[in-house]
């Protein structure tokens, strides 16, 4: 007896062992199939349908020596396995392309940007794309920058463009038109440069030559040409709109034209942290940030890289020459209808 009850005590405290064993291994086993499904799930996930990808902001600093390796940089984070393609008229330009641009939900400028022009029958195989960035290089200095000489110009004073985020718009096409064959916006004025690479102001460095505004420069020249107290006077109220808050007197005349240069430029920051926001694609604020010297011809005026512009061809490689001769009704129809279907579609 006292042996069957050594192995009935034997085999009852090897069965909860073996259980126990078994109850290891399989909780094992499902730890692996949630750690591969979870896996499998994190993986294949992607943004929703309809919402524009976040564009892809290259924060690498490379040690650039010349232009060429900038562009050549900026090139390489082009991203060529998808397109950005506007559907554009050449009339409108640069205020219907920036629109269409903004439009884009599918895609962002970081990919390989595509062209189609409205009328024309001809397939982008770059020379529309260069073409078309020319052309919205050229608007964009003509109709968000003022200034005249070779010093280069200022953004432009315009609240209506900075709430509508015009300008960060117009910095994706410039950092687009560098990294895709376009022509480099060489036309900002020193100081706007600075401030693009390193987010702040050397308010010691402004000068006369930094401001580009008719009205500060006529208010400058009406100071300049006061012949004494009185005709100074006449120019009270704009010199305190200005930010002047001294005695306004014939000895004060300086530091009334240091208020004006202050107030004409620093009033531009938030253009230019608008612009330097979209200028950030492809990392291009980086790099001008780490090699100021290398990227400033393509900002500055001054000699910068000519690129040659490879004449549009259409079908059977003839040369395609686009004729201003269009009906300008019809454009203007076209656009409102596409104006109205886009509107609808975003709702």
């Amino acid at each position: 007896m006292v042996m069957d009850m050594a192995e009935t005590d034997e085999n009852s405290s090897d069965t909860p062992q073996r259980q126990g064993h078994g109850a290891v291994e399989s909780a094992a086993r499902n730890l692996s199939l949630l750690l591969n499904t979870m896996g499998t799930n994190g993986s294949a996930r992607t943004p929703e349908t309809g919402q524009r990808p976040a564009p892809r902001n290259v924060t690498v600093q490379q040690e650039m020596t010349s232009v060429e390796d900038v562009l050549c940089f900026l090139q390489h984070q082009v991203d060529t396995t998808t397109e950005f393609k506007l559907c554009v008229d050449r009339d409108d330009l640069p205020d219907r392309g920036i629109l269409q641009w903004k439009r884009k939900k599918s895609a962002t400028p970081v990919s390989a940007l595509k062209v189609v022009y409205i009328g024309e029958a001809g397939i982008d195989t770059g020379a529309l794309r260069k073409e078309f960035l020319t052309d919205m290089i050229s608007g964009i200095e003509n109709r968000f920058f003022e200034g005249t000489g070779s010093h280069g110009k200022n953004p432009m004073y315009s609240l209506t463009d900075l709430d509508n985020d015009n300008f960060r718009v117009v910095g994706e096409i410039m950092a687009v038109s560098l990294a895709q064959g376009g022509p480099p916006p060489a036309f900002l004025k020193e100081w706007c440069y600075n401030f693009l690479c390193t987010g702040e102001v050397d308010f010691n460095a402004l000068s006369l030559e930094d401001v580009s505004d008719p009205e500060s420069c006529l208010l400058i020249s009406k100071v300049q040409d006061a012949a004494d107290s009185q005709s100074l006077m006449l120019c009270a109220d704009e010199i305190v709109s200005c930010g002047y808050t001294s005695l306004i007197k014939m000895d004060s005349k300086d530091g009334i034209i240091r208020a004006i240069v202050l107030h004409s430029t620093t009033r531009l920051i938030p253009m230019l942290q608008q612009l330097q926001k979209g200028m950030k694609l492809y990392g291009l604020v980086d790099q001008m940030g780490g090699n100021p010297e290398a990227c400033r011809s393509l900002f500055v005026p001054g000699e910068i890289i000519k690129r040659t512009m490879i004449p549009s061809s259409s079908e059977g490689g003839k040369v395609c020459l686009h004729s201003r001769e269009k009906d300008v009704v019809h454009t203007k129809e076209v656009n409102h209808i596409r104006d109205v279907k886009q509107a609808i579609f975003f709702q």
